[in-house]
């Protein structure tokens, strides 16, 4: 199984396309059309943020000792696992799950912005993952319903 070199999913092609992102294989850096870079952007933002929740994964799985209520922060962790592999290989459900994710994520930290500053951080992750996962050109991808051109 070969790796798209735009998207970095494993997939093999479909008539040379990536079934994914849905851009030629054999196209280099300034061959690709805007729509082409377009995509290849969101579909980047798409495995950054899947990243980042593999990587909040583990340090809930860390600082599990450390936290007063161990089994909310395993469940925390839980979810981020299960979003981050489903968010790599653009799973709908996954994005489904992140877009639901992210909003309540995004209504705690705006109910707690008055316990203080830290929690407006909150509202701008939130916001930023919403943008990088839910944008319509991501939705296209999670859909696999990229035009041919």
């Amino acid at each position: 199984m070969t790796r798209c070199k735009h998207c970095l999913t494993k997939a093999e092609p479909l008539n040379g396309r990536c079934p994914a992102c849905g851009i030629e294989q054999e196209r280099n850096r300034g061959e690709r059309s805007p729509a082409e870079k377009k995509v290849r952007r969101s579909a980047r933002g798409i495995r950054a943020v899947a990243l980042f929740h593999l990587v909040a994964a583990g340090v809930s799985l860390i600082t599990i000792p450390y936290f007063p209520a161990p089994g909310a922060l395993a469940v925390l962790a839980a979810i981020n696992i299960l979003l981050g592999f489903g968010l790599a290989r653009y799973s709908l459900l996954a994005y489904k799950a992140a877009t639901v994710y992210y909003f309540l994520i995004g209504m705690v930290n705006v109910i707690s912005i008055q316990h203080g500053v830290v929690y407006l951080g909150g509202i701008v992750l939130a916001l930023v993952a919403i943008y990088l996962v839910g944008n319509g050109t991501s939705k296209a991808i999670f859909e696999r319903r990229l035009p041919e051109a």
